[in-house]
């Protein structure tokens, strides 16, 4: 079980090192400003248990993404206020905790409040127009091209490990869809194992 579940909030983290974030004034938009849903690949190496394709739709207004893969049995909500990340696995309705720490999501989900940008040109993705940016933050150093209302649709290290986006539809979004549905249990990753027979013990 902990080998599955931690790919999406991997996905998240590869898809927001630059995504998510306040504006800073004369930076600019890095978190979608108007509701979309964008598909994107996997670049370079990944893991095996790493999803090579995921969705990511944006509820501009609240700051919330939701991460889907049709290869995994749960889909992530990120709060970009926050930075929490949490897994919801419909088919037990149950949610938890993302398993990646607390204060890395945050320093991943805050990153372009902080990051160097230097702009270096224009491109275009998935027929979207976009502005390419050099990035620098803590000793990481890739380029990233956002769209004028803050979509990435291309993000990567020097390594050449990213995404990049292959579909972007701009469409109105249901609130409900960025919400863990009523009556779901909450459990933690160890309690989730458990309930699958995985015989973990017990913290």
């Amino acid at each position: 079980m902990r080998r599955l579940i931690p790919v999406l909030p991997a996905a998240i983290l590869s898809m927001a090192a630059l995504a998510p974030g306040a504006q800073a004034q004369n930076r600019p938009a890095t978190f979608p400003t108007r509701d979309v849903t964008v598909a994107y690949r996997v670049l370079g190496n990944a893991s095996p248990q790493t999803p090579r394709e995921f969705t990511v739709a944006a509820l501009a207004a609240e700051g919330r993404l939701r991460v889907e893969s049709p290869s995994m049995p749960a889909w992530a909500l990120a709060d970009r206020r926050t930075g929490r990340t949490e897994m919801v696995m419909d088919s037990m309705r149950v949610v938890t905790p993302s398993p990646v720490r607390q204060e890395e999501a945050v320093r991943y989900l805050r990153l372009a409040e902080t990051a160097r940008l230097t702009r270096t040109g224009t491109a275009s993705q998935a027929g979207q127009g976009c502005t390419n940016y050099r990035w620098e933050e803590r000793g990481q150093r890739g380029t990233a091209c956002l769209t004028a209302d803050g979509v990435l649709l291309r993000g990567v290290n020097d390594r050449g490990e990213g995404v990049e986006a292959t579909r972007v539809e701009y469409t109105r979004h249901d609130p409900m869809r960025f919400r863990v549905p009523e009556g779901y249990r909450r459990v933690d990753l160890g309690d989730m194992a458990r309930s699958l027979g995985l015989g973990l013990p017990r913290r």
